[in-house]
């Protein structure tokens, strides 16, 4: 049985607001986490997800044989109340950051997570009071490296390319390219273009090079899904 494929870009940059990845350190589980988790604990991440300025807490809890292929993950805010519980196939891929790409201070999903047939790429809403998630729209992740464009595996890159213009954050991408997907991946009914956005890496198979890219745009969020989505999005 194969474990958990899933990695969390650790240590890469710190946050200040619009500026890239948020900061994601692994610890040592503390005897408060051991309460509130139930289960054997695999592994802690200390990130602030809610925005509040104080570091939450990821928990994963060990596999166990003889039971079914799952794991679960339980996202514990800072004064150590659950906030999202979530269950994960072991042989899923589920690489994640946090990252601000709007105007309020709870920070956003980056979210690569499929199988060896198929990644999908995601940028996610999260709503904290409710436990929810809403996916604000697919793409394709490319990497710049050495003014060459890459396909951005997940595990190859280190962080997205944005700016903060005028307090609006926004994301370097393109609309206007001829890139191809394959396999199994998530093809949403209200989502007629996958968009490509730039992130910054190293490639680890320089020979996947991208398909033709024509022009390159800094569109925040909500220009980004009005160009993307189809009359579903468009009320």
């Amino acid at each position: 049985m194969r474990t958990v494929i899933t990695i969390l870009f650790l240590n890469i940059s710190l946050l200040t607001f619009g500026q890239g990845f948020i900061e994601m350190d692994t610890i040592s589980s503390n005897t408060e986490l051991r309460k509130i988790v139930a289960s054997e604990i695999e592994k802690t991440i200390m990130v602030d997800f809610t925005g509040d300025g104080q570091k939450d807490y990821i928990c994963q809890t060990a596999f166990k044989e003889n039971q079914e292929p799952v794991i679960f993950e339980y996202w514990i805010s800072s004064d150590f109340k659950i906030i999202i519980k979530k269950q994960k196939w072991i042989d899923e891929y589920s690489f994640y950051r946090f990252v601000n790409i709007d105007s309020d201070p709870e920070p956003e999903l980056f979210s690569a997570s499929g199988f060896p047939e198929g990644i999908d790429y995601c940028f996610i809403d999260l709503d904290l009071n409710n436990g929810t998630e809403d996916t604000l729209f697919y793409f394709n992740p490319v990497i710049i490296e050495n003014d060459e464009m890459y396909w951005g595996y997940p595990w190859d890159i280190s962080d997205i390319i944005i700016r903060n213009e005028k307090n609006i954050i926004e994301l370097k991408t393109s609309i206007d390219h001829k890139i191809e997907r394959d396999g199994e991946i998530t093809i949403p009914q209200n989502q007629t273009i996958f968009p490509a956005i730039f992130f910054k890496g190293h490639s680890t198979q320089p020979r996947v090079q991208v398909g033709e890219i024509k022009k390159i745009e800094w569109m925040n969020t909500e220009e980004i899904k009005v160009r993307t989505h189809n009359n579903v999005y468009k009320k």
